[in-house]
């Protein structure tokens, strides 16, 4: 590999996963969607030449058991994601739920939120057992890790 990776789950309890150029998969660096100003101080930190960055591409109609509230948290933070690697001219990628989560053991379509997450998970720690890898930040290394076997 020669450039960056850092990718992205825009969900209301997000996170990043940025694994830097050179680097092994135990050097991925997991980071929750906190507040907007450190996720722009984050990204200035990066150059981004050279770089990819993955962000899951929210479907603008998530669920009947999802609220409006987390819809609109959901499709602001994608926004908001998709305008700061744009405004840095970071090469941005889009990849689907259903691209990402293909071939990931235990889910079954209809699951609930909160076991589909801990499934999420669960593949997430199986596939990295040497990161520190939580419910905010899980999402986002199974999108790198897809984007490091298949591309999007």
């Amino acid at each position: 590999m020669s450039g960056g990776i850092i990718a992205f789950d825009p969900g209301k309890a997000g996170g990043l996963a940025h694994l830097a150029p050179g680097s092994g998969p135990s050097d991925i660096v997991l980071r929750p969607w906190t507040v907007e100003h450190e996720l722009v101080e984050y990204l200035h930190s990066i150059n981004p030449v050279g770089y990819d960055a993955v962000v899951e591409d929210v479907p603008a109609y998530v669920s009947s058991l999802t609220s409006n509230a987390s819809s609109f948290k959901l499709g602001y933070n994608f926004g908001y994601i998709m305008g700061c690697l744009r405004a840095l001219k970071f090469r941005v990628h889009l990849v689907k739920p259903q691209k990402w989560q293909k071939g990931l053991s235990g889910l079954k379509p209809k699951m609930g939120y909160t076991e589909r997450k801990r499934m999420l998970k669960d593949n997430a720690v199986r596939l990295y057992p040497d990161l520190k890898i939580t419910n905010a930040t899980a999402d986002a290394v199974l999108v790198l890790h897809h984007f490091l076997n298949h591309g999007v």
